[in-house]
């Protein structure tokens, strides 16, 4: 049985691991919803990019790794998997070579993360997926600076995600999506990214 075995402590390990490479502005967050709410992401970066991270610490099972990928691609313009040892091999089956990978290793500290391959941007996102992120506040924001706005405020959201999709390229969504996550001022989440061991679990869907 690998000394890592449990998801929370990759957790705990990768958001050490990130905590270089993050600014104020950016977010961490935990559990973040996908397919319309059907995947979860166990980790999401926000900064320049959108990044997921896929955590299989040693009890876990890679059964449902396939679909994450799908799920993932749709989103992540990077998209990485944190595992260990152990399942190296049956990972690297399982997920695309533009994808990233982190080992983890464990020792006297509680172990350590090393990159064994640096992702690669995703050329597979789709817009239906990116808008369904949003509130409806923010889609309907988004299409009134558009123009769009006329004949949809009093719409479902599905007519809205479908508005906005149709109407921006996948990389403007996708920019438009990140500065939303990183502006909402109402939504709980981990207030001091450098604290890593804490987890907000919540998901990025209205």
């Amino acid at each position: 049985m690998d000394a890592i075995a449990h998801d929370h402590q990759l957790r705990v390990l990768l958001k050490a691991h990130l905590s270089d490479r993050i600014t104020a502005s950016d977010r961490i967050l935990d559990e973040f919803q996908l397919a319309f709410g059907a995947v979860r992401a166990d980790l999401a970066l926000v900064n320049g990019h959108l990044e997921g991270f896929e955590i299989k610490a040693g009890r876990d099972t890679l059964a449902r790794l396939p679909h994450q990928v799908d799920a993932y691609n749709k989103v992540f313009e990077f998209s990485w998997v944190v595992t260990t040892k152990a399942h190296l091999s049956e990972v690297r089956r399982l997920v695309p070579r533009e994808w990233g990978l982190i080992i983890a290793y464990a020792d006297s500290s509680g172990g350590s993360l090393r990159p064994l391959r640096v992702a690669k941007r995703n050329s597979l996102r789709d817009g239906n997926h990116l808008a369904r992120l949003l509130w409806r506040n923010e889609l309907l924001s988004k299409l009134e600076e558009l123009g769009l706005s006329r004949g949809l405020k009093s719409k479902p959201k599905i007519a809205l995600f479908a508005a906005l999709a149709a109407a921006l390229s996948v990389d403007d969504l996708s920019d438009y999506v990140r500065n939303c996550l990183k502006t909402r001022e109402d939504w709980r989440v981990d207030a001091v990214l450098h604290e890593c061991g804490g987890s907000s679990h919540l998901g990025a869907t209205v």
